[in-house]
């Protein structure tokens, strides 16, 4: 429990460090997902589709399983996320604001998680704005290939 006002606004801002590091997995997880589709569709209907002539169908269904394997592939690369606390660095930035007490320990932690939380935010939001355009371009690439089997 916390002891102060200071505390408190810490531990909520370090455990939404926490929970945007499990939505992060969370996305990787989906992101897997996709990509395992991907190559199940451009495995089975893929290789149909090779086995016909190749018609504008066929081409636009291999750009789309690409173009999807690299999104997937970007969600799941390392990125700059923080989600560790590095206590020299806290310790220096306590210096830098001169904190003479728990109270203002707190605070000058909380300051300095609450950036990478922020960034953090906006990075996991372009992650999942990849993720999305990869779960339509698996959709695009099994809908191309089918078309191209059945025309």
């Amino acid at each position: 429990m916390a002891q102060s006002i200071e505390q408190l606004s810490f531990e909520l801002t370090a455990s939404a460090l926490a929970e945007q590091e499990r939505a992060l997995a969370g996305l990787r997880t989906r992101a897997g997902t996709v990509l395992a589709a991907a190559s199940i569709a451009g495995s089975l209907l893929g290789s149909e589709a090779g086995r016909r002539a190749v018609s504008v169908w066929s081409a636009l269904g291999l750009i789309s399983f690409l173009l999807c394997l690299g999104c997937t592939m970007w969600v799941l690369m390392a990125h700059e996320l923080v989600f560790a606390f590095d206590g020299q660095t806290l310790l220096a930035e306590s210096d830098r604001r001169q904190a003479a007490d728990m109270s203002d320990a707190y605070r000058t932690a909380g300051h300095w998680i609450e950036r990478h939380v922020d960034f953090n935010r906006e990075e996991i939001a372009r992650l999942s704005d990849w993720l999305t355009v990869g779960g339509l371009l698996l959709t695009g690439e099994i809908v191309l290939w089918t078309l191209s089997i059945v025309d």
